[in-house]
């Protein structure tokens, strides 16, 4: 709406003679070409805000998870299943007894 009001304003004013033609094609091209960059500005930031929604849902499931259990008193497979990712295990360090072992959990 705003942008049809400055090219009206803007037509108004090569009729009245206040601008050239010449000037009236720049400013249009102008205002066409803004007109542009805002568009993609707003599709920008709706992307962006449904990006933060789904990061928000995805952390409120990992709230529940987690507090689904954080009070157990043994583990069953399953429950190691839902919790871990994967557990990656290296080389044991030479000289000693120590395994290195990596648990990435699915939070």
């Amino acid at each position: 709406a705003e942008y049809s009001k400055g090219i009206r304003e803007l037509y108004m004013d090569k009729v009245k003679g206040l601008i050239s033609e010449s000037d009236f094609v720049e400013l249009s091209k102008d205002f066409t070409t803004e007109k542009e960059r805002l568009e993609r500005v707003m599709i920008d930031g709706q992307k962006q805000l449904a990006e933060i929604e789904e990061r928000i849902a995805v952390g409120d499931n990992r709230r529940e998870l987690i507090e689904q259990y954080t009070n157990l008193e043994h583990l069953t497979r399953e429950i190691v299943e839902i919790l871990i990712d994967y557990i990656v295990i290296g080389k044991r360090i030479p000289g000693t007894k120590d395994v290195p072992i990596e648990i990435h959990w699915n939070f």
